[in-house]
């Protein structure tokens, strides 16, 4: 009996090993979780119809030398403005649009998947 016990004691402390082992090799396997981030900023913020606007903004994980895009909300869909720039070394970037329709106007810039927080636009 005492060599029951012993053995089964031993067999559960190799166990605890084992998984102990196991998941610290997942771990250190794993990459940090790092979110990539875009700022943006409009100027002019009011302009007239025809007028271009200039969107500047930062980055954050997202490399050099990336594609970044203007979008504007239409009716709760975002659709692309045909505006791409790349990802600067210093991590900015720069986007020009002229703006011709009246109204208030929302924008965003976005790389990938990660999308920048909208920049209102009043056309008049």
């Amino acid at each position: 009996m005492y060599v029951r016990a012993r053995a089964f004691a031993a067999s559960g402390i190799a166990a605890a090993l084992l998984t102990a082992g196991a998941g610290g090799a997942v771990a250190a396997t794993t990459p940090p979780s790092h979110q990539a981030s875009i700022t943006v900023k409009a100027s002019p913020t009011t302009v007239m119809a025809g007028q271009t606007v200039r969107f500047t903004g930062h980055t954050s994980g997202i490399r050099p030398g990336a594609s970044v895009r203007l979008q504007m909300d239409k009716n709760g869909k975002w659709i692309p403005v045909h505006v791409n720039s790349k990802v600067k070394k210093g991590d900015t970037y720069v986007l020009a649009t002229r703006v011709h329709m009246k109204g208030s106007q929302q924008f965003r810039v976005a790389s990938g998947q990660t999308r920048s927080s909208t920049v209102t636009v009043t056309v008049q």
